[in-house]
């Protein structure tokens, strides 16, 4: 008998709602701007890719005698990128799919899409942090080793890049007659985790995405840009935990410039989505698969063109 609230049938109590809410899904950074490579199927796993070391100048004059200067020597590089093969899979029960009110194979394959994505994000993330040329700030207040990110350590790495020859990425936006706006450089990307986004918020000549003259011209995960530096910051940033002298949560900020960092994907093995249905998972078709592989690997094409900036916070 149903006397008070409490006793109505639970599908009285409770309506489904038929739109599922969002995936917790974060910015992915740290393949932007990367250089994209393919290793061709049936060449094996490894690509070799080179270039040729600049010739030096010649300031000194032939003269008049007509003897022959010794020939300048032709220098290559080579570097070796070996593709591994990553992959998950989820096994769903036939009895789900047929029962269950919620699309959970589209679900599901939207999820894998998400992990796949989110997977090659942290193989480039990792890889960075682990190989880049660091940079130690120091121009910070908080008394730490690294210190908080300051205008001169940011103006230091711009250099460093500049005295390497690296290409800036983005280009100029020139100003505009719009209230609140005013230009932006030509920039490097860095690559920062949001944490740090309150710091930025505090540097000096810092400019919001929001100040840009065209709205147009804004990466979806930028932040902003503090002189020739445009952040991107993302939630799944690189931190090294309890890593500086005090004990504090060390930042990795990753600048790049044009070419510095690639990606090498294997033909016919890149971000491949596998379904199988029940009549070829098991002899009674109890059960489906979804599930996704890919060959790639993440590799710095040039260390004197990407810096690994680290900070702590203020």
């Amino acid at each position: 008998m149903i006397t008070n609230p409490g006793t109505l049938p639970p599908e009285v109590q409770e309506t489904a709602d038929d739109i599922l809410l969002s995936v917790r899904t974060p910015n992915l950074i740290h393949k932007e701007a990367a250089l994209t490579k393919h290793l061709p199927a049936k060449g094996g796993t490894t690509l070799r890719m080179s270039r040729y070391d600049r010739l030096p100048t010649a300031p000194t004059p032939l003269g008049s005698t007509g003897a022959t200067p010794p020939a300048t020597p032709l220098n290559r590089v080579d570097i070796d990128a070996t593709v591994s093969f990553y992959g998950l899979y989820v096994a769903i029960n036939q009895q789900v799919t047929l029962h269950n009110q919620d699309p959970v194979l589209n679900e599901t394959a939207e999820l894998l899409g998400l992990s796949l994505r989110m997977t090659e994000d942290q193989l480039t993330r990792d890889m960075l942090a682990s190989t880049a040329t660091v940079y130690t700030c120091t121009g910070g207040s908080n008394g730490d080793v690294p210190s908080d990110i300051s205008l001169s350590d940011v103006d230091d790495v711009t250099s460093a890049l500049l005295t390497n020859d690296a290409w800036m990425i983005m280009d100029s936006i020139g100003g505009e007659d719009r209230f609140g706006t005013g230009p932006v450089r030509d920039a490097y990307l860095a690559k920062c985790h949001t944490n740090v986004t309150k710091d930025l918020n505090n540097l000096p000549n810092f400019i919001p995405k929001w100040n840009y003259p065209d709205d147009q011209r804004v990466l979806r995960s930028e932040w902003g840009a503090v002189n020739n530096v445009r952040f991107l910051v993302s939630s799944v940033g690189s931190i090294d935990a309890n890593g500086s002298s005090l004990g504090n949560n060390v930042y990795n900020c990753f600048v790049q410039g044009m070419e510095s960092l690639g990606c090498i994907y294997q033909d016919n093995y890149s971000a491949s989505f596998l379904y199988r249905p029940p009549e070829f998972s098991d002899p009674l078709f109890q059960n489906v698969t979804l599930g996704y592989v890919f060959a790639e690997v993440p590799k710095i094409l040039n260390d004197l063109w990407i810096t690994n900036m680290r900070l702590t916070l203020r």
